[in-house]
């Protein structure tokens, strides 16, 4: 059987982490520039593509209980455009990453910008909305968290 896990490249997380927290902070500048570094290299930004993803639905699966339903996709789609103006994501890309995601094969955007874009900048949000800064988690502790899900799942 092919192991699908995504193995984390330690220059690979460090260039996603740049990217995930200029879009947090939603600084379009920095989120620029940060994948600009990521595109120098096509195996590094398919890479970083890949383990975004993944931590994605991790997160997304976590907050959800197992995949959400349709129309909790159709209000995150919504709610995740509305709240992520600043990049330009609409909310029919982040519904067909969302569903791209449940169905475990990627979606398919019109350019691979608006991939690159879609996948950061909901992972962006998903970690930031479900990390509990009160309690002390911020989304940066909660990625380490998912990363070690992701790098333990791949030792199974």
């Amino acid at each position: 059987m092919e192991d699908r896990a995504v193995r984390i490249d330690d220059q690979v997380e460090a260039l996603v982490r740049a990217v995930l927290d200029a879009a947090v902070q939603r600084d379009a500048e920095r989120f620029d520039d940060a994948l600009g570094a990521l595109s120098g290299s096509r195996e590094t930004l398919t890479k970083a593509i890949e383990l975004t993803l993944a931590v994605n639905a991790a997160v997304l699966f976590e907050v959800h209980d197992g995949p959400p339903s349709p129309q909790q996709v159709n209000e995150l789609s919504r709610d995740i455009s509305l709240q992520e103006r600043w990049a330009g994501v609409s909310a029919e890309d982040v519904q067909a990453l969302l569903v791209g995601l449940m169905a475990g094969s990627p979606p398919r955007f019109a350019t691979s910008a608006a991939v690159a874009i879609a996948v950061f900048v909901v992972a962006a949000n998903l970690l930031a909305t479900a990390s509990q800064p009160d309690e002390g988690e911020w989304w940066f502790n909660y990625l380490d968290k998912v990363e070690a899900a992701i790098e333990a799942a791949g030792d199974g």
